[in-house]
């Protein structure tokens, strides 16, 4: 499915990358902060490996899934490997994959002292780069001690697409999955958007559904089906 909308944010990612910085992104719920780091991760995968953690679980938790990550050719006895071991090896093993690692935080909500205690430990290490996807929801002194432990970062806020982007993928749905929606049809559905991506998202799905299309999309009939393979997030 086409991305578009975010080609200046598409651009700050990819130079804080080879910068070296890491990355914190900011914006409220559907904005499509998740979609644009995966659409960034599928554009550089020759370069840089994305892992996606999903930080609203314990760090415990955390340290197991990346383990198994990380070190698929390793055997570990996670039921009885404590925490900080865990981590440690995260910090030291040998990685398998020689392309650089960019640990992506999603479901940034809340952070706990051992949470921060994770972070403060991997990124002194200096062994990956990190991109935080904070919730809205986060308190300030949370994001504040965020900034300072992800320093050196760039911070990057999604807001409403604009009209011409939100034309623009509306013309290709219409297009590709054969709606002939006419111009002014695309030019109601944009406005009604109001360029918040969720909606596009809803509408998308909704005629693909209406039209019996959708299941065709997501068993990857369509080379261009992107995120929504699977599940119906991740459209943009």
């Amino acid at each position: 499915m086409l991305f578009v909308g975010r080609e200046k944010e598409i651009g700050q990612m990819k130079e804080a990358l080879e910068q070296g910085d890491n990355i914190i992104v900011l914006g409220k719920y559907g904005m499509g902060r998740t979609s644009l780091v995966q659409h960034v991760a599928k554009a550089t995968e020759e370069q840089w490996r994305f892992v996606f953690v999903d930080f609203s679980k314990t760090p415990g938790s955390i340290c197991n899934y990346l383990l198994t990550e990380l070190f698929p050719t390793q055997e570990f006895d996670r039921e009885h490997l404590k925490y900080k071991p865990s981590r440690f090896r995260i910090a030291t093993l040998a990685l398998d994959d020689s392309r650089k690692h960019i640990l992506v935080l999603d479901n940034i909500s809340k952070l706990s002292a051992s949470k921060l205690d994770f972070i403060r430990y991997l990124t002194w290490k200096k062994r990956f780069q990190f991109i935080s996807i904070v919730e809205s929801f986060l308190t300030s002194n949370g994001l504040f001690r965020l900034r300072v432990w992800m320093n050196p970062s760039i911070v990057i806020t999604l807001r409403h697409l604009n009209t011409s982007s939100v034309i623009q993928f509306f013309q290709h749905l219409s297009k590709e999955y054969q709606f002939r929606w006419t111009e002014v049809q695309i030019k109601n559905l944009a406005e009604v958007t109001g360029g918040y991506p969720l909606r596009l998202q809803e509408i998308a799905v909704r005629e693909l559904e209406r039209k019996g299309r959708l299941q065709e999309v997501i068993d990857g009939r369509y080379d261009d089906a992107g995120a929504l393979k699977g599940h119906r997030e991740g459209l943009f």
